[in-house]
């Protein structure tokens, strides 16, 4: 007994310091401490180039002075058992303030922000991010989605004080008014949550369309500039709907997402007209379709990604992605876009 327990003393002793040699080692530490983007070189030969300017372009538009975004693709959790794990001790040595979205080919993404754990996590839940298959657009949405900051006055603290206000003995009139004022409110909070999720469906379509050319290696130099300019349409997109304060100002997007669309259907030289041609029935965030199978919704194969087809052959069909419309969870094809209703897909 007392030699088993000496030799595993041994080799704990021995493994602890590989373990503190490779995370000293770690070169994403390094180079996100000097900078916002580290890629493996193994991640680099599956993303490529592109993958690394489209990734240093994200980390740009989404950084603040006073929230930093850091984008990592490495080769795996170097020193750690997991990459949830990896990630932590990633973002713990970057600072608390640092927005950090690291995944690497074939794992997991997560995503560290000031936000609470569980509210990320239950973002990244909420839009299927594991699901999606490029590594680039899988870290790239994670840090879209850890670092948006909640939109003031949704967390109901305006409803609390008028309540407060009411209970210090408001007159009767006064508490009319004040419910009056926040059905309004609520209504038009609504809206507004209903034109953001219906456009970001539609921005979500021109992301995955645009980015599939993108990889393309025989694109000729004008067309790779039109793709270009429709991936810069969508993040100029995404940054104003996710800052609108009212249902006109996301509506007044229509026509760049429109054409951004519209180029990228010349470019495919398909059929043009249906938003969501070549993705996944099941969302357009996964991307191209691959393969067929049924859905929650659709006994009949439709064209699905690769995640959705294994689900399906595993007996849990994906349900495809709903979108609140008039306050009630529609199939996003359902769904035109937001002040441009001639966009909207044929019904299927």
């Amino acid at each position: 007994m007392a030699l088993r327990w000496l030799a595993a003393l041994l080799a704990a002793l021995l493994v602890a310091p590989a373990l503190g040699a490779a995370q000293a080692r770690d070169p994403a530490r390094e180079a996100l401490s000097r900078g916002d983007v580290y890629v493996h070189p193994r991640a680099l030969a599956v993303i490529g180039p592109e993958g690394e300017r489209r990734l240093r372009a994200a980390a740009d538009r989404l950084s603040r002075p006073d929230r930093p975004v850091k984008l990592a693709v490495v080769a795996g959790p170097a020193g750690a058992p997991s990459m949830r794990l990896y990630a932590r001790r990633l973002a713990g040595r970057l600072g608390t303030d640092v927005t950090l979205s690291v995944t690497a080919p074939g794992r997991p993404v997560v995503a560290i922000s000031p936000l609470p754990p569980a509210q990320v996590t239950r973002r990244l839940r909420a839009e299927r991010v594991g699901a999606i298959q490029d590594p680039v657009e899988r870290v790239v949405r994670a840090a879209e989605l850890a670092a948006q900051v909640t939109p003031s006055g949704g967390d109901g603290s305006n409803v609390r004080e008028i309540t407060g206000l009411i209970g210090l003995g408001l007159l009767g009139a006064l508490w009319a008014v004040a419910w009056g004022l926040r059905r309004e409110g609520r209504r038009g909070r609504e809206e507004l949550a209903e034109a953001r999720a219906a456009m970001r469906v539609y921005l979500d379509a021109l992301r995955a369309r645009a980015a599939a050319l993108a990889r393309s290696e025989r694109l000729p130099p004008a067309d790779r500039a039109e793709v270009e300019r429709a991936l810069g349409t969508y993040a100029e997109a995404l940054a104003a709907m996710q800052h609108a304060r009212a249902t006109a100002e996301v509506e007044a997007l229509a026509p760049r997402v429109r054409e951004g669309l519209e180029a990228v259907a010349r470019l495919e030289r398909g059929p043009a007209g249906d938003p969501f041609a070549g993705l996944c029935s099941v969302d357009p965030a996964h991307g191209p379709a691959t393969d067929r199978a049924i859905t929650a919704d659709d006994p009949e194969p439709v064209p699905v990604c690769a995640l959705c087809r294994e689900a399906a052959d595993r007996g849990q069909p994906a349900s495809p992605r709903r979108v609140p419309r008039a306050g009630q969870p529609v199939p996003h094809r359902e769904v035109a876009l937001p002040g441009a209703v001639s966009a909207a897909p044929p019904p299927a």
